[in-house]
């Protein structure tokens, strides 16, 4: 290999995004859609990010936005590309052709999650599209086109469809995404000729670099579900955040039941199946919770009258109204930007006895409290004066998975 490539080869590695630094984000695929989606994604991510096009951009980017893939290579370029894609770096993929990554056939199955197919419905244009709550969509409502798309089936386990289109009985996948050790990626299907014109599509475009690059998506607030959740009674609330985690919430148990590493829920199971499935969650859980109501009043051990009164939602994240023996309690669930930290905030009216909450243990996640007063799985609020307090979730760290 000449020493230039050499040298290109090793710069793609472990280009880590440090803290406040604009997202540099590489453009690669064919010249002529290549200059136009420069100039789109210039324009919808300035001044946070900087475009720039071309397999020498991949040793600076953060993030790589592959229109169709990067076509023919040589084999130190092959290395360039595979470096970058197991660097632990975001990938935004439109509308990939076998042809296109031909020098890298092992793609489709190891990277895009997905095998490629001829023309969904023989071309014909979409009768509808879904759009499943995602941060990607935020600031869309709905999205349309009339152009023909791809065929893709086989989705990896691990693959959150997030974008759906249908042709009379038909339906296909347009775009998925999927959160790994080697880095985010996400596929968008229909990225052909006037689709980059489209303000939806560059709205989710844009989103969807920002998302790969683990940045936060302007506009993203929390999504709350309503529905039939894994380990749950029905009517379970999924409420996932923007940058993670996911929460489930049972109001007939009485408090989260447990929390998972991930930004989406898969409610198709429960509308596609006659028995009406549980929703699918995409991430490990690292905290769970099983004891019966363990938020009590009076002492740990009593029984006490628990009734859920509703939520409402706010701009950090959703709000729920228990109430305990006739005392109001308000939990609001916030997360930070990362995901690793759930954020439970009680406020609390007075009443005629304290409070009582059981933690449980947590191999996964550390939980730290104020404004209680703890003994080991034991918290309580002992005054019956209107109060707050705050109970914080934390993900441990994990190491990453081995290939």
């Amino acid at each position: 290999m000449p020493l230039r490539r050499l040298l290109l080869f090793l710069a793609v590695a472990h280009r880590a995004l440090a803290a406040g630094e604009p997202l540099q984000v590489a453009v690669v695929g064919r010249a002529e859609p290549v200059t136009a989606l420069r100039a789109v994604l210039t324009a919808e991510l300035s001044p946070e990010a900087g475009v720039t096009a071309g397999l020498t951009a991949l040793r600076t980017a953060h993030v790589a936005v592959f229109h169709g893939g990067p076509g023919k290579l040589h084999d130190s370029e092959v290395a360039i590309v595979r470096e970058f894609l197991s660097a632990g770096r975001g990938s935004v993929v439109l509308g990939a052709t076998p042809g296109d990554w031909s020098a890298m056939p092992e793609f489709f199955q190891s990277q895009l999650g997905a095998e490629p197919g001829g023309r969904f419905a023989g071309g014909a244009p979409m009768r509808t599209i879904s759009l499943y709550p995602h941060p990607i969509h935020t600031g869309v409502a709905e999205f349309d086109t009339a152009q023909p798309v791809h065929r893709f089936t086989n989705l990896a386990e691990d693959a959150q469809l997030i974008m759906e289109g249908t042709v009379g009985e038909e339906t296909a996948p347009l775009a998925w995404v999927r959160r790994r050790d080697a880095g985010r990626l996400v596929h968008i299907v229909p990225a052909e000729g006037a689709t980059l014109a489209n303000p939806a599509f560059r709205r989710v475009l844009a989103n969807a670099v920002r998302w790969a690059g683990a940045r936060p998506v302007p506009g993203a607030v929390a999504a709350v579900q309503r529905t039939f959740m894994p380990e749950s009674h029905p009517g379970s609330f999924a409420i996932t955040f923007p940058g993670g985690p996911g929460v489930c919430l049972d109001p007939v148990r009485g408090g989260i039941n447990f929390v998972w590493d991930g930004d989406f829920v898969d409610l198709r199971p429960r509308w596609l199946t006659k028995q009406g499935a549980p929703a699918r969650i995409f991430g490990e859980p690292f905290y769970r919770e099983g004891a019966w109501r363990p938020l009590r009043a009076g002492a740990p051990g009593r029984e006490s009258d628990f009734q859920f009164r509703g939520y409402a939602l706010t701009p950090a994240g959703p709000e729920f109204h228990w109430q305990i023996d006739g005392r109001d309690v308000f939990e609001a669930l916030s997360a930070s930007a990362d995901g690793a930290v759930l954020t439970r905030r009680f406020r609390v009216a007075a009443g005629a006895a304290p409070l009582w909450l059981r933690l449980e243990p947590q191999p996964a996640a550390e939980i730290a409290v104020r404004g209680l007063e703890r003994d080991g799985e034991l918290a309580s609020f002992p005054s019956t004066a209107a109060g707050e307090f705050t109970i914080e979730i934390r993900r441990k760290h994990r190491a990453p998975s081995q290939p």
